[in-house]
């Protein structure tokens, strides 16, 4: 029973990640930009997803846009510190997440009301009428995975369709060739800034997703997502190097929700939660090396870069 409980919350939590995980699909794949800001966007969706909802009495449908629209922004920001100002893309990265830190906590005092921060705010305390509780009938675990499923296809369907147009196709001819993008006579700086922008929002969207469904915003919540986002981007992108009727977006959700529940199977290793941070670290590492054996065996990386090169020269 505790294994079946521990599958299906595995489940739910990678569904939720999987949009944190598209996103960090087109930072770092796509774009090849290693995002650190990923750590600070993914609380302050939630925060501002918690603001809509309690202060401003959202629908918690649309507050996840609200998140979305803030992890834009920042995403945004991201992309201007290094196309603008000549910061590294990593350091960049940083620079947003460190502020993050404090403007997350800060936009807490908005839900205290008494010009204090908190970093916890529980919304079952509150009567919060959300998308999977309203406070006295808790949705089935099936209805809520039905529900997170939905959203996570919903945001594929999108994000493929959006890749289909001009714009999409420019941002990946970016990340595969710069060279050949200004030779169109387009600004490539442009495109990392959208690029990063879109990255973020689904990160933000996400952050938003996971307040709600676990009736609680943390501002540490955003620790360690930078990882676990870019583990489930290779699970999913190495699982499915050899099998090409599956998109990138797919690969990357199934990578999600696996990683998800081997964090969540360590629990019932570990109990007391002393070595879970360690396990991470270790299953990280090794999901790097294997799949540094597999290109090396297969060369999925180079097959891929040219499958895109050739894409744009056409």
């Amino acid at each position: 029973m505790l294994f079946l409980n521990t599958t299906v919350y595995g489940i739910q939590l990678g569904l939720c990640y999987a949009i944190i995980a598209l996103g960090m699909y087109i930072a770092y794949s796509v774009l090849d930009f290693p995002d650190l800001s990923t750590d600070g966007t993914f609380p302050l969706g939630g925060v501002v997803g918690t603001i809509l909802i309690y202060k401003a009495s959202f629908p918690p449908f649309l507050a996840l846009f609200g998140g979305f629209v803030s992890g834009m922004i920042m995403g945004a920001v991201t992309g201007i510190l290094h196309v603008k100002f000549g910061i590294s893309k990593l350091l960049s990265g940083i620079i947003v997440m460190t502020a993050l830190l404090s403007g997350t906590l800060a936009l807490t005092t908005v839900l205290t009301g008494n010009g204090f921060s908190t970093t916890n705010f529980s919304y079952t305390a509150y009567g919060f009428d959300g998308m999977f509780n309203d406070g006295y009938n808790v949705m089935s675990d099936e209805m809520i995975i039905l529900v997170l499923f939905l959203i996570v296809i919903g945001a594929k369907i999108l994000l493929d369709l959006f890749f289909k147009t001009k714009l999409g196709f420019m941002l990946t001819a970016t990340g595969c060739n710069e060279t050949f993008v200004t030779s169109l006579g387009c600004n490539v700086g442009n495109y990392k800034i959208l690029g990063l922008a879109i990255a973020n929002g689904l990160v933000g969207f996400g952050g938003a997703l996971y307040a709600q469904l676990t009736m609680n915003y943390d501002n540490t919540s955003g620790t360690g997502k930078v990882v676990l986002s870019l583990a489930s981007v290779i699970i999913g992108l190495a699982l499915f190097s050899r099998v090409r009727r599956v998109k990138p977006t797919t690969a990357v959700i199934v990578g999600a929700i696996i990683y998800s529940l081997c964090l969540n199977y360590f629990t019932l290793i570990d109990k007391n939660g002393t070595y879970l941070k360690l396990m991470n670290a270790v299953c990280f590492a090794l999901i790097l090396v294997i799949n540094r054996e597999l290109e090396k065996h297969s060369h999925f990386g180079k097959k891929h870069i040219k499958t895109k090169e050739s894409e744009v020269s056409v």
